[in-house]
């Protein structure tokens, strides 16, 4: 473990006055030095598994081999399921990665009741984390490994470099920063080349000095929650202004990205290019969308052993059918996820062969914090993502909207109104979304003065309060 590699993911996670103390000195370090060796190394263990797919599926198994030895002999909870699976005298050399099958498919209750028996390593050796709970589970504490950061970092700005984006490039980012408790609205941390703006309210007003201060630093990638993104893109068609310099490329986190958002974004930007990826806070999947097909994602196997499983925990082997995102990890392995039911819902493309480089290629991500899902009167499930129209003059007239469901069969619609905005313009949304879930559900209209934001300053384009696991 590189103890340059923990004090830069320490960085990154401590409090902002630690940050702020420590930055002017953060910034003098060379960029290669800030990511460092292991990052470097990591990046060029991508970058040719992505054209030598042998090598792909030679790293793909080592990494899983190393993972069950480690869980085997550090983990008591691990070491009992392997050996009722393998027997006692498991032997991890020669373990395929069809062979995972025989183990159990696990969920975060059956680790949160094994506690401490799940680490592979002292509890010393890792950090805490915690994803956040919902109206129909609570939230779930795990265990990341200290110097996780650069392999972590190594693949998504693997993913960024598609669009341009590097390690010298500046961004502006829209997500839940607090800033200090004072009545700033946005900061620059030299150290990250990072410009933070504040994401809630977001007003008007706040949108103009945003983009005063990227245009005066010259940014040309945004960074952070869709949903902000796309709030802002609103905010600069209201003040009717746009960057002075073209924005080069959208770095979508966190939330899906859906296609209205997609559309509305290109619409006030241009012809902007977008990476978005797909990753847990548990760090045991990571996947990119592939360039010119929207909302196809494909998986990196050295990041990995992603499986699409149906409700049965079966493979799902036919292309167009539905399945359960399971995973197991190979970037952090203090605290293995092996065959973790993330509970994630995903439509089946291309199943991993050599002639792709072993990666799974899937669409129609319904993410679990997210819910994608209206719940109909008879209590079927209704696909969400793609609900609204690409069209950005189907919004005319509408600032923001969000639905919100607490009944089966009865969705509300919270809005508010742009200035030259109208009731027939609320009127006209909703009897769109009548026909497009053919009346199978019921809409009603608020108007509200903000749309809420959850915790960290996200906007979620359903307010789902239904128990999904009963529909």
């Amino acid at each position: 473990m590189k103890a340059l590699d923990i004090l830069r993911g320490l960085y990154v996670r401590s409090p902002r006055f630690v940050q702020n103390a420590v930055r002017p000195f953060v910034s003098l370090v060379p960029t290669k030095m800030k990511f460092g060796r292991n990052y470097a190394e990591w990046r060029q263990r991508i970058a040719r598994a992505a054209s030598d797919p042998n090598y792909c599926a030679q790293q793909h198994l080592v990494a899983l081999r190393e993972l069950l030895a480690k869980a085997h002999a550090g983990s008591p909870f691990y070491s009992a399921e392997i050996e009722r699976a393998f027997g006692t005298s498991f032997n991890p050399s020669s373990i395929m990665p069809a062979d995972l099958e025989k183990l159990p498919v696990l969920t975060k209750a059956r680790l949160r009741s094994a506690g401490d028996d799940v680490l592979a390593v002292p509890r010393r050796q890792v950090d805490s984390a915690e994803t956040s709970g919902s109206n129909s589970e609570p939230s779930f504490s795990f265990y990341l490994d200290k110097d996780r950061s650069p392999r972590e970092m190594a693949f998504v700005y693997d993913g960024w470099s598609r669009i341009g984006f590097d390690e010298n490039t500046p961004r502006a980012s829209f997500r839940g920063f607090s800033l200090d408790g004072l009545n700033r609205i946005m900061d620059w941390d030299p150290a990250l080349k990072e410009l933070k703006f504040a994401v809630f309210p977001l007003s008007a007003q706040d949108a103009a000095l945003y983009l005063d201060e990227i245009d005066r630093r010259e940014i040309r990638y945004f960074y952070g929650y869709p949903s902000a993104i796309e709030l802002f893109c609103r905010r600069l068609n209201q003040i009717g202004r746009r960057p002075k310099l073209p924005i080069q490329g959208i770095l979508p986190i966190s939330e899906p990205l859906h296609d209205h958002q997609r559309s509305l974004i290109r619409s006030v930007l241009g012809p902007v290019k977008i990476a978005p990826f797909y990753g847990l806070s548990e760090k045991v999947a990571f996947a990119v969308e592939i360039e010119e097909e929207g909302g196809i994602y494909e998986f990196n196997p050295l990041y990995g052993l992603t499986e699409l499983l149906d409700d049965d925990d079966r493979p799902v082997t036919e292309p167009g059918r539905e399945g359960r995102i399971v995973a197991t990890g190979f970037l952090s392995t203090g605290m293995p996820f092996i065959r973790y039911d993330t509970r994630d819902f995903a439509r089946l493309v291309q199943l991993p062969t050599s002639e792709n480089g072993y990666r799974l290629r899937i669409g129609g991500i319904a993410p679990r914090r997210k819910p994608g899902f209206l719940i109909t009167l008879d209590g079927n499930r209704i696909v969400a993502t793609d609900f609204s129209p690409e069209d950005t003059e189907f919004f005319k007239g509408i600032r923001e909207y969000q639905f919100y469901q607490g009944k089966p069969g009865i969705v509300v619609m919270r809005y508010i109104l742009d200035e030259k905005g109208s009731e027939a313009d609320v009127r006209r949304m909703i009897d769109y979304f009548v026909a497009k879930a053919r009346h199978t559900l019921s809409f009603e209209s608020e108007q509200v003065t903000q749309i809420a934001s959850g915790r960290g300053g996200k906007r979620a384009f359903i307010d789902q309060r239904l128990d999904l696991d009963l529909y």
